[in-house]
């Protein structure tokens, strides 16, 4: 499989199954809202980010094993892949072990610290549990997924992915039905984390045999390094996971939990769709590691410049969207008394798109090699992001995470830049200037809608207003960003001739 089509096939597989994800986070709420109260989902939303916080415990692993196993590749160095293949498989069950130790060990005392109702506190307590049960197992698939990136076949592991999310929410809707309520949240991620082990792990060793590999090696020295290695970008982790990962459960403490599920509700159609357009730093991760590990600076700038072009262009356009449309959908959605209002949404999207670039920026520097340089980084952010956060919690309330993300995402986003010029000869001035012309294209179309102030509460209105704005949005992405309608006409002409 050629190196883009990889990446292509990755990028189709992850936007298929981000589409599914909607599915289970977005079409799925209503139906949670009669089995549960508002309340207790946000305490479910909230010891998800206790959780993900845990899983801090893969410390960066799969980033930093998927780079070195793809630098040896290139090298075609057999004997030191072997080698890292064997760490990732040990590493992989050790870590899955000490994250589920870990969130064993505190699970009796979750349920108070979210401030969840003596009532349901059992039931929260049991689908934490469960939860964490699939985010270990959950950790171990992520750590040998390594494995199809680095090999640049990942179709049939994206479609094994797509059928098995589709298989869990099904599964999820057995259990509400059946009566388990909250915790029938967490058994649906069991079952998908269950079945998503089976089906790629079956593959990979299928496709192991099929290439007539050795057996992976078990060498100490190695995973010593590599958990070394490890240091700086489980700090790294730590920044992503608490300012990424932890708004619920902030909420939940400082607040209360039903606030946390309005603030997730009104950042769900940003935060989704972000996810999909985030999925491209995943999904171009190996050609990324594969390209640096070449030193051909004008290949590596030539496919920054058309993967920054696309991820850039898709990212402004869809949070643009959340923007104008995340109210009418939530008032059709789950009622507008659980919307946190427009102030908080224009808050909210903004803090995605600095985290969104500055992820992709730390991406680059990643596979680049300089793993230590933007871990510090991440930490400094993540310091300060949460000094700031203590500081105007309490007077600002539930906009304070937004605003906290934002003034520390923009604080740091030009030192990453700075990084990839001076380190990896990056062409960062591209960067800049894709970024401000797409700011001055979406800024009128946002500053336009709010002054028209429609009525988009009438299904007639949304669908007219919506095939007006994207015609005349779209129109105006083609006049300013020919080479990327050219690019993208050429690959769909070429692709029709095959």
């Amino acid at each position: 499989m050629g190196k883009y089509s990889a990446s292509i096939y990755n990028y189709s597989f992850n936007s298929m199954n981000a589409i599914v994800m909607i599915v289970n986070g977005i079409i799925m709420v209503p139906l949670y809202f009669k089995f549960m109260e508002v309340s207790t989902y946000g305490a479910w939303l909230a010891t998800g980010n206790v959780v993900a916080m845990l899983g801090l415990v893969e410390s960066g692993f799969s980033g930093v094993i998927t780079q070195k196993m793809a630098a040896a590749l290139s090298k075609k160095d057999k004997k030191h892949f072997f080698q890292l293949a064997g760490a990732n498989v040990y590493t992989a069950f050790l870590m899955a072990i000490t994250l589920f130790l870990l969130g064993l060990s505190i699970a009796p005392f979750v349920a108070k610290w979210v401030n969840a109702e003596e009532t349901i506190q059992y039931s929260i307590t049991i689908a934490y549990i469960i939860s964490l049960a699939s985010a270990t197992i959950s950790l171990i698939v992520s750590l040998l997924g390594a494995f199809p990136q680095v090999w640049q076949d990942t179709k049939t592991i994206g479609l094994i992915t797509t059928v098995v999310n589709i298989l869990g929410i099904i599964s999820l809707i057995l259990y509400l039905y059946m009566g388990y309520g909250v915790v029938s949240l967490a058994l649906g991620y069991f079952t998908r984390s269950i079945l998503n082990l089976f089906g790629q792990g079956i593959w990979i060793l299928m496709k192991w045999k099929k290439l007539n590999l050795s057996m992976p090696r078990f060498d100490l020295i190695v995973i010593k390094t590599l958990l070394k290695d490890c240091i700086y970008p489980f700090l790294s982790k730590i920044s992503g996971v608490i300012m990424g990962n932890s708004q619920s459960f902030i909420i939940a403490m400082f607040i209360n939990p039903g606030l946390a599920a309005v603030y997730d509700i009104t950042s769900k159609i940003s935060s989704v769709s972000c996810n999909f357009v985030g999925m491209i730093n995943g999904s171009f991760f190996g050609l990324f590691s594969l390209s640096f590990a070449t030193k051909d600076r004008g290949e590596i700038n030539k496919l920054i410049k058309r993967v920054s072009t696309f991820f850039m262009t898709l990212l402004f356009s869809v949070l643009l969207y959340s923007l104008v449309f995340t109210k009418a959908f939530v008032y059709f959605w789950v009622g507008l008394d659980k919307y946190g209002g427009d102030l908080l949404l224009l808050f909210i999207v903004a803090s995605i798109l600095i985290t969104q670039l500055k992820q992709y920026f730390n991406n680059l520097l990643y596979t680049g090699g300089l793993i230590n340089k933007s871990a510090k980084l991440d930490v400094i952010s993540m310091i300060l992001y949460v000094l700031l956060l203590l500081a105007i919690v309490k007077p600002a309330q539930i906009y304070a995470i937004p605003i906290a993300t934002f003034v520390t995402g923009v604080l740091f986003v030009g030192t990453y830049l700075r990084l990839l010029k001076k380190y990896l000869k990056v062409d960062i001035h591209f960067l800049l200037k894709l970024s401000l012309n797409l700011l001055l294209i979406v800024l009128p179309f946002a500053l336009i809608h709010f002054l028209l102030k429609i009525d988009l509460t009438n299904i007639f209105n949304i669908i007219i207003y919506w095939i007006v704005f994207s015609i005349i949005y779209m129109t105006v992405i083609g006049l300013t960003n020919k080479e990327l309608v050219i690019t993208l006409f050429l690959k769909l002409r070429n692709g029709k001739k095959k």
